[in-house]
C-alpha cells in the first residue's frame, strides 16, 4: 500500500536536515531538533460516529529552521494513528464500530513565537500504511472499504515551552479531501469521510 520511493525521499530529506545539526554553529543559530511523543484523539465526519473517541499514538521527530527571532519553519516525520470509535451514545444506524488508520505523516509548518508560546499553521501530507475497519456486529470489513492512501490536511498548533529541553504541544488537523474515493456509481450517493484530530504531544529538545 505504501509507495517506497516517496517515503524514502521523505526520510532522506529529514535526515539531511538533521545532519545540518551536526555543525555546532548552525545548531545554535539556525536549526533545532526534537523528539515527539504523544497521542491523537480522532473522529471521522461521515461515519455517523460522534466525538473524538479514537485514541492513537503520534510519535516521531521534528526539525526546525529559525528565520528570525520570532519566525521559524519546521517539518516532522511522524507515525500517526487516527480513525473513529463507537461509544454508547452514538447513532445506532452507523454500520461502524471502529476504524483504525495508521499513517506516516509529514507536516510542514510556519511558526511564530512570543515569550514561551509558539503558534503554528501549515499543511500535512498523510500516507496511509494500513487500516482496519470493524462493523457494528464485530466483523472485520476492511477488504470492503476502499480508502485513499494520500491525504492532505490542514494543521494548526500551539506549543508552550516550559524548559530548555521540554515543550508541550497541542494541535488540530482536518483532512482536505475525503478518505473515501468516489465510486463512480450514479445509483449510489458518495459519502465524504473527513477526519479530524486533536493531538497532545511532548517535545524533547535535543
Amino acid at each position: 500500500m505504501m509507495k517506497t520511493n516517496t517515503l524514502r525521499n521523505q526520510v532522506y530529506c529529514l535526515l539531511f536536515l538533521a545532519g545540518l545539526l551536526s555543525g555546532p554553529q548552525a545548531s545554535a543559530q539556525t536549526f533545532s531538533a526534537m523528539l515527539v511523543g504523544g497521542f491523537n484523539l480522532s473522529q471521522i465526519d461521515g461515519d455517523k460516529l460522534g466525538g473524538f473517541n479514537k485514541i492513537g499514538f503520534n510519535t516521531g521527530a521534528r526539525v526546525s529552521a529559525k528565520l528570525s527571532d520570532r519566525w521559524s519553519l519546521s517539518t516532522e516525520f511522524l507515525y500517526s494513528q487516527q480513525g473513529a470509535s463507537r461509544v454508547p451514545t452514538d447513532d445506532i444506524s452507523s454500520q461502524y464500530d471502529k476504524i483504525r488508520l495508521n499513517f506516516v505523516e509529514v507536516p510542514f509548518m510556519i511558526n511564530f513565537s512570543d515569550w514561551k508560546i509558539l503558534a503554528s499553521a501549515g499543511v500535512s501530507y498523510n500516507r496511509l500504511i494500513n487500516y482496519e475497519v470493524i462493523n457494528d456486529v464485530g466483523s472485520d470489513i476492511s477488504e470492503l472499504e476502499d480508502y485513499r492512501t494520500d491525504i492532505p490536511s490542514i494543521v494548526l498548533g500551539a506549543t508552550y515551552i516550559f524548559s530548555e529541553k521540554l515543550a508541550l504541544n497541542f494541535r488540530w488537523s482536518k483532512y482536505l479531501r475525503s478518505l473515501k474515493a468516489p465510486d463512480n456509481n450514479p445509483n449510489t450517493e458518495d459519502i465524504n469521510f473527513i477526519g479530524r484530530n486533536l493531538g497532545v504531544r511532548l517535545y524533547y529538545i535535543l
